[in-house]
């Protein structure tokens, strides 16, 4: 139950909603982004539908805001880019289980079809043969096939001759129902034959529908088409939407802030009238040459093709809030279907959202309308409308009452059913066509022509390059983006991102491409966060539903890369050595994320072969997910049972960063009488991120508004006027949360500010490790300087270093064989590029104060920071080098090294040469007193 203050905060989005949609069509920035800084702390009350629905949209409108600016708009990766086909497939399948809507169209579609093809009787001479046609595409789901069988099986008069042809753009998901259906179709003895045609509905060549989905005279057609009919009523309509003028853009707006004030629906300003698209016209037309008993249409009842932004927003908002309402009843009390809804939410509906608000012309797709106008489309293309059965109807209702829903949420109008949910809000339409009998020749308009994106200026320079030239061009336009990100250059890094998005791409075949694709997002993300609301609208990877992958990436780099099996190899070898003639040995594991339970099996072995027989032996590992430490426990707790060591295990739920210093002893559970070693894999940077919250006010310093830039402004277009916002410099009171703040570089405050002691925390943190007295502390951390003060300087550095680790994984994938390892390989290196490698690049580049956690820096640094802290080097020994060299050599790895640094104290881990990681150990110093580690 939610209290009346968080019901009252909750009543205020709708409105807020309505506000930001107006500011965004108006193109005011600054406007935008304080409603969606209140959209933000709204949604993040309380974890609900409306809250959930709220942060999609808001992410859709700050898309949109950015469209005009194309650099920005094709340079921001979505978490839409990280779906992978597999779980995408997934959650279609989540989608048509757990939408009443959905599984009640399929029992009405079955119902319907047996209905039509009842009269078609079964000789003693030729046996009935009904060719059904699926082109629900996405939406198709095993399931409904598998009821019709049976309902065929126990038909009257006995099954007929089964025909399926199933149109889908997933070869897996086609194999596989293709396996479902046979292996029941033969359980249930009905003759059955199944055909697939790889593709969408709205790419099929309408010209030779018959052939492709391989249609014989003679047979009983019925075709099935659920939620993909409205793909092709995409036309080219921002020719159309610029020749309504302005007049019509201020009746957009004047409607939202209406409905922001007063919270009622006022009637459209624009009324398109009914045309059927070219497109539907020629598939309709070919759909009724093949002359079928019967077709059945589901399509979404919601008027989401309006010509106007204010009208289709206002639908969209309605019709998916009542949709988030459903998808959260069903899946109520269940986690398992809770992680369902989530999935089908960011997936399915997270992804029509925002192609209904964001994008225009051909690439707006998802062009949902109501009951009404289907029938003008139909019937203006030569279909009579057939009334679905009294029967139909009633197991229609019977499937809704088995979702808790009860037979209101099934309407009967113009002899269709319209499903809706508890509030009257129609969801879905299903209707009966027959063609009439009067049959016109087919015609056919391409679909590929449509859905091809149109050429950008760039293209033709683009095409003349050569693969060496394009990544000459990349690095320098990476180059001056940076530069003018800076600067705050806000049209020239739109105009080199617009150059860098026309040569980069996640999916392209080069490795530079796909680095510079990264960096691009990241550049986009560091000049908008100097407007907080909208940077923060954006959906970022841990919003994705495929965050949970995370943990999966890390192990396919783990798998691809060595330099975290040398960390954990060289570590215990160091361990091993500081901890001979110990019987209690207490090891704490603070890799956190990085940490892998084969680390400590691999110690387990060590100590077992050591002479004198394995130690008492107690691990305590630190790190967020509960989950994992379960597992770990559970997998060393056995392995040390099969080698017959003594073992204990402790876990703590924490983030390093998030461990009290003061608390250390108690917290790690540190005890006398034990040798105490300390592991920390590339999670010791992360202490280094400073809280920047205090330097937000600098008295003395301007307080202009927002909207005082904007008075005194009169730029020509929307880049100049975010220009113009961006290169003023601001800073507001802390408690006026509408101001967008910045300070310049060269202020002399910033420089005294940057050059103040930012490691207070680590300082602490080290201080606190000595007092515990470890034998050793091993401590290995990505070797490159990601913590400079300067942004060039963390740019031109994050840039090589990834650069090299880009090409540690392609070398990776490229090398496996064979051809389908090859594949595997080349799937797992995109997931960690993008799951792990672009947040890192995020986190160096585009992230500031606290929220900069991957402030890697070099071993030097490192050393100077530990000596301060009042420890003291160990040095790793030449064994540990050799070790690591016959594991790269075991392993195949060529072009990779370990050598020792200049003082022969630490290891670094190289790729050609080039120090990617390093790993040293340290231990307290002797008679040294620990003192703060400087900046």
């Amino acid at each position: 139950m939610q209290d009346q203050g968080t019901a009252d905060h909750l009543a205020q989005l709708g409105p807020i909603l309505y506000a930001c949609a107006a500011h965004v069509i108006e193109g005011s920035f600054e406007k935008t982004d304080i409603c969606l800084r209140q959209i933000k702390r709204l949604a993040s009350i309380v974890d609900g539908p409306l809250q959930r629905l709220s942060l999609i949209t808001a992410d859709s409108l700050a898309r949109r805001l950015l469209c005009p600016i194309q650099g920005f708009a094709g340079a921001l990766i979505h978490p839409s880019d990280y779906f992978e086909q597999p779980i995408l497939q997934t959650a279609r399948c989540n989608h048509a289980e757990l939408s009443p809507y959905i599984s009640t169209g399929f029992v009405t579609i079955n119902r319907a079809i047996l209905e039509a093809v009842e009269d078609e009787k079964v000789t003693v001479y030729k046996i009935q043969v009904v060719h059904i046609i699926d082109l629900s595409c996405s939406t198709s789901h095993p399931r409904q096939w598998l009821n019709l069988l049976h309902d065929f099986h126990g038909r009257k008069g006995g099954p007929p001759e089964v025909r399926l042809t199933v149109v889908h753009d997933d070869k897996d998901f086609l194999a596989t129902m293709r396996r479902l259906l046979s292996e029941e179709a033969d359980m249930l003895n009905i003759p059955f034959q199944f055909n697939s045609v790889i593709g969408r509905l709205e790419t099929l060549e309408f010209r030779n529908l018959r052939d492709t989905l391989n249609v014989k005279y003679g047979e009983a057609i019925a075709i099935s088409c659920s939620l993909q009919m409205h793909r092709l009523l995409a036309v080219d309509d921002n020719l159309s939407y610029s020749g309504i003028g302005q007049l019509q853009k201020m009746a957009n707006i004047a409607r939202l802030k209406q409905m922001a004030s007063s919270g009622y629906s006022p009637v459209s300003t624009l009324s398109p009238q009914c045309q059927t698209p070219k497109l539907l016209a020629s598939f309709l037309n070919a759909i009724r040459a093949l002359k079928p008993n019967i077709m059945l249409v589901m399509e979404q009842d919601a008027d989401h093709n309006a010509l106007l932004f204010c009208d289709r927003f206002v639908e969209a908002l309605n019709y998916y809030a009542a949709l988030f309402d459903s998808f959260h009843a069903v899946a109520a009390g269940n986690p398992r279907r809770a992680d369902e809804r989530t999935r089908v939410e960011r997936m399915i509906l997270g992804e029509e959202i925002k192609n209904i608000l964001v994008c225009e012309g051909v690439h707006r797709h998802e062009r949902h309308e109501r009951l009404r106008q289907w029938a003008t489309h139909m019937d203006r293309s030569g279909f009579e409308h057939v009334p679905l059965s009294f029967d139909a109807i009633r197991k229609a209702r019977q499937n809704l009452m088995s979702f808790g829903l009860d037979e209101r949420n099934g309407k009967v109008e113009s002899d269709c059913l319209l499903l809706i949910n508890s509030a009257p809000k129609p969801e879905e339409t299903t209707m009966d066509i027959f063609p009439e009998d009067t049959v016109s020749s087919a015609t056919s308009s391409p679909a590929s022509s449509l859905y091809t994106p149109s050429p950008h200026g760039y293209g033709s320079w683009v095409q003349e390059l050569s693969h060496d030239q394009q990544g000459v061009q990349l690095i320098g336009l990476l180059y001056q983006c940076a530069a003018e990100v800076g600067a705050g250059a806000f049209d020239r890094a739109n105009h080199s991102l617009e150059q860098i998005t026309q040569l980069a791409s996640l999916d392209a075949p080069h490795t530079l491409q796909r680095l510079a694709a990264v960096f691009a997002d990241a550049l986009a993300r560091k000049l908008l966060n100097r407007v907080p609301g909208l940077s923060r609208a954006l959906l970022s990877t841990a919003n994705s539903p495929e965050s949970h992958l995370i943990p999966a990436a890390r192990r396919h780099m783990f798998d691809m890369l060595p330099f975290m099996k040398l960390a954990y190899l060289t570590t215990n070898h160091a361990i091993m050595e500081a901890m001979e003639g110990e019987r209690f040995v207490h090891v704490v594991d603070l890799s956190g994320e990085a940490s892998n339970p084969v680390q400590w099996i691999a110690l387990f072995h060590a100590f077992r072969a050591r002479r004198g027989g394995p130690p008492h032996l107690r691990i305590t590992a630190v790190n967020e997910s509960k989950e994992f430490l379960a597992d770990m426990a559970g997998v060393l707790a056995r392995d040390a049972e099969a080698l017959d060591i003594p073992f204990q295990f402790a876990a703590v739920e924490a983030r390093l960063d998030d461990l009290d210093p003061d608390a250390l002893r108690h917290v790690l559970r540190v005890r006398s009488g034990e040798a105490l070693a300390i592991s920390v894999v590339a999670q010791l940077h992360r202490l280094l991120a400073a809280d920047d919250a205090s330097r937000r006010h600098v008295p003395g310093s301007s307080c202009l508004t927002p909207v005082q830039i904007m008075a005194r402004s009169s730029p020509s277009s929307f880049g100049e006027l975010l220009e113009r916002e961006l290169n003023t410099r601001l800073q507001l009171s802390p408690d006026t949360s509408s101001v967008i703040s910045s300070l310049s570089p060269q202020s002399p405050v910033v420089q005294q500010q940057q050059q103040r002691p930012a490691a207070a925390k680590l300082g602490s943190f080290l201080q606190e490790v000595r007092a515990l007295s470890p034998k050793i502390m091993v401590v290995a951390e990505p070797e490159a300087n990601h913590n400079a003060a300067a942004f060039m300087e963390r740019f031109e550095e994050a840039l090589n270093y990834y650069a090299s680790l880009f090409d540690c994984l392609e070398r990776a994938s490229s090398s496996s064989s064979p051809a389908a390892g090859q594949g595997r390989w080349r799937a797992e290196r995109a997931r960690v590029e993008r799951l792990v490698l672009r947040e890192e690049v995020c986190g160096v580049v585009a992230r500031e104060g606290a929220e900069r956690k991957e402030r890697h820096e070099r071993l030097a640094q490192w050393g100077r920071r530990m000596e301060a802290a009042g420890m003291e080097k160990v040095g790793m020994s030449y064994g540990g080098m050799m070790e690591a060299r016959k594991l790269l050599q075991s392993l195949g790895w060529g072009g990779y090294d370990v050598v020792h640094d200049a003082r022969g104290e630490a290891f670094f881990f190289c790729w050609h040469r080039k120090p990617l990681y390093s790993v040293s150990a340290w231990r307290p110093a002797a008679c040294r007193h620990g003192r703060l580690a400087g900046a």
